[in-house]
């Protein structure tokens, strides 16, 4: 861990920047004692607080709103700018994924494939169950799956739990990606320098704001590139060392709790 200046910062951020899963909530809890209160000091003296997360728009409102942020949103892994009251897409990033569904397939015949759409509707070629990633999954035709650009392309196979997917990722450089194993191992795949940090960048040009006013905290891999952009990094205290090393500081490892410690040290 790094410390650019004396406590935790020094300054006020102008907007805050906050992963969901593992950072500000569980996934599968509701939003801490606490948050929602701390949220709305930031929002009193004047700041954002948004959300940057890998959930899809779909998935994201509701815990955004709970906790108090009812501004913007940074989600898909910074494919999608969205505005949260009310839900709508403000800034959306697509590709064609016709060709790499087809080489997905061929590499990995007993996966499960899905695109995500700009809506937050997941496209998939054989139904699965997943609230974290978005609450309307259909079942469609291969055909369907690759006939419109789409935000992202997701795997997950169930006969890579033991050893995940990195060395199937290693054949897709021409893609952001993001991968791991939880109940399956799964694989993310968009355009390639697309990630949380230039999702914040685009917010904040319509904002008017500058990254170093930026903070930013975070647990996981797929936040390193925010946690890098912002003025200032936090990372909580569960994240793995290759994440805390990327950080000014280490906040609480338990999500939420470990937010309203920051946001208790900036706006109390």
């Amino acid at each position: 861990m790094t410390s650019r200046v004396d406590g935790l910062w020094g300054r006020t951020p102008r907007l805050v920047a906050v992963d969901l899963d593992g950072t500000l909530v569980h996934q599968s809890a509701g939003i801490a004692a606490g948050v929602a209160e701390a949220v709305q000091r930031v929002t009193d003296a004047g700041a954002h607080v948004v959300a940057a997360t890998g959930r899809s728009l779909s998935t994201t409102g509701f815990v955004a709103r709970e906790a108090g942020m009812h501004e913007y949103a940074i989600v898909s892994n910074g494919a999608m700018l969205v505005r949260i009251d009310p839900e709508e897409v403000v800034h959306a990033l697509t590709f064609e994924a016709s060709t790499l569904l087809d080489d997905l397939a061929a590499r990995l015949p007993d996966a499960t494939i899905a695109v995500e759409r700009t809506d937050g509707v997941f496209l998939t070629s054989r139904h699965f169950v997943d609230r974290g990633v978005s609450f309307d999954i259909r079942e469609v035709s291969w055909q369907e799956l690759g006939a419109d650009p789409v935000v992202r392309v997701i795997v997950r196979s169930e006969g890579h739990v033991a050893e995940g997917l990195g060395s199937v990722a290693r054949h897709y450089a021409d893609y952001s990606l993001s991968f791991g194993v939880t109940d399956v191992a799964w694989l993310d795949l968009g355009i390639l320098g697309v990630n949380k940090a230039t999702g914040l960048a685009e917010l904040c040009a319509r904002l008017g704001i500058d990254s170093s006013d930026v903070l930013a905290i975070g647990d996981s891999m797929n936040d390193a590139e925010m946690l890098q952009w912002a003025g200032y990094a936090v990372a909580m205290g569960s994240a793995r060392p290759a994440i805390r090393d990327l950080a000014d500081h280490v906040t609480g490892a338990e999500p939420g709790e470990g937010v309203v410690q920051v946001l208790d040290q900036l706006y109390r």
